[in-house]
This record gives C-alpha cells, structure tokens and sequence, in this order.
C-alpha cells in the first residue's frame, strides 16, 4: 500500500509537471500586412494605381492604429495579447505581435484604433510614446483634446464616370470613440508551433473604402475633423473598414 502511495504521487507530480510544460509552450505571433489598391500593391506614396475597374488611384498617407489582437481556439476560446499596439505604416510590412501558446486557432480578430483610455493620453508621457508620438494622428497641431486618429489616408482619385479624367484629392482621417472598431477574420486554421512563427498575412485593400460613396459629391471626399466623424459618410467609410482586410 505504501508503494502504491509513492507511485501515485510521483505519477501525479509527473502529470502535473508535464501539463505545465505544455501550457508553457509558445510561438510568435507575427503580423505580415501588405497595402493593396484593388489587385494592385502599393509599394510606394504618388504613384498612380489602377482598380480592375480602371479607376486611377494614388495614396500619399495610409497609416492606421491596430490594437486588441486575438486568436480564437478550436474550441472557442480565446487567446488576447494584451497591451499590444501596433501602426501600420506603408513603408513596414511586418509587426511582432507576441507569443502566443502552441495550439490549433480558427480565427484572428482586432480592432483598429485605440481604446478610450489611450486615445486620452498625452504621446510624450505615455508607453506608447513611440507609436503616438505622430503629429500626422493628430486632428491638429496637438494629440489632446481631440484625441487620435485612427486611420488616416489620403492621396488622389479619379472621380469621373468615364475613369479618364485626372484624379483630385481626398482626406479620410477617422477617429473619435464610436469609429474605434473590431475586425474578425474570416474562418481559417492558424498553427502556432513551439519555437515557430505563425504569421497572419493580411491585404488592406483601401480601395474597399470607395464601396457605396458617390465620388462625384466633393463633399464626400473629405473627412477631416472629429466633427466630421460623426457624418453619414464618416459611418459608411467605417462601415467599409471592415471588407479592407483580406487574408493574401
């Protein structure tokens, strides 16, 4: 009997130890995000790009927040790398995101933007002073009071019906707490490995924000203040957010 008290919590030990050991097991989460027109990636700012349609597009700005990232589990649940910030930027194509445990996910989700909390926070005394502290996110010469900019593109677009006429400009700064929104990924198996990098390879295609505006209305190609987040065409902008990301 006594034995048999010994083997059973050696066993257990063991267990117990094992089950640690593979609940410690971890890869890297990395994100690999390209900037497309349409089919078309951009790899540069000022140069003209094509819709399949034939719409002559040109960005000069396409810079956006991406916070809150997450992995869904087979089984539902969910694993968050809290704290984590990123801005994409055109010329950076690839963001560690953190280690993530080895196991079988079915989906990634995230927000773009930044929380109630950060979009109040003044860049120079902030942690993440490095990603905030870009006047070009301000909607003025400041961060405070109005807060981050989300997402801001802007460049040059052909309006016209024809798709012959030279493009004009456009601004789409969004911000403000109501356009802070999450991005849920298609369905699709991510495998994190120990030791191994799990890439999520994602298009953002802002062609997708065109989808629905009347291009024609120049009032619909400016967005600019926090004010105007608040518009009929700042909703419909945010609500194209979402149709942006594609798995590549």
């Amino acid at each position: 009997m006594k034995y048999l008290i010994i083997i059973s919590l050696i066993t257990s030990i063991w267990s117990c130890s094992k089950d640690a050991t593979e609940e410690t097991k971890t890869g890297t989460f990395m994100f690999h995000l390209h900037t497309y027109i349409d089919n078309e990636e951009v790899d540069l700012y000022n140069i003209n790009y094509h819709t399949l349609e034939g719409r002559t597009i040109s960005l000069n700005m396409a810079q956006l927040y991406i916070t809150d990232v997450q992995l869904v589990g087979l089984d539902g649940s969910v694993f968050s790398f809290s704290g984590k910030k990123i801005i994409k930027v055109l010329e950076k194509a690839t963001y560690e995101i953190g280690q993530v445990p080895v196991k079988r996910y079915k989906s990634l989700r995230f927000k773009v933007g930044l929380d109630g909390l950060t979009d109040k926070l003044i860049p120079s005394t902030s942690s993440d002073s490095s990603i905030l502290n870009r006047p070009e996110m301000w909607f003025s010469n400041s961060a405070q009071p109005d807060g981050y900019i989300y997402m801001n593109v802007q460049g040059k677009i052909d309006t016209s019906a024809t798709l012959n006429k030279p493009p004009v400009p456009f601004a789409y700064k969004i911000g403000t707490n109501k356009n802070y929104i999450q991005i849920t990924m298609p369905e699709k198996e991510l495998v994190a490995e120990e030791g191994q990098i799990l890439f999520g390879h994602i298009i953002i295609d802002y062609n997708k924000l065109f989808n629905g505006v009347d291009l024609r209305q120049v009032d619909n190609l400016s967005i600019t203040t926090p004010s105007s987040n608040s518009s009929a065409l700042a909703s419909k902008i945010v609500n194209n957010i979402h149709s942006m990301f594609i798995y590549e």
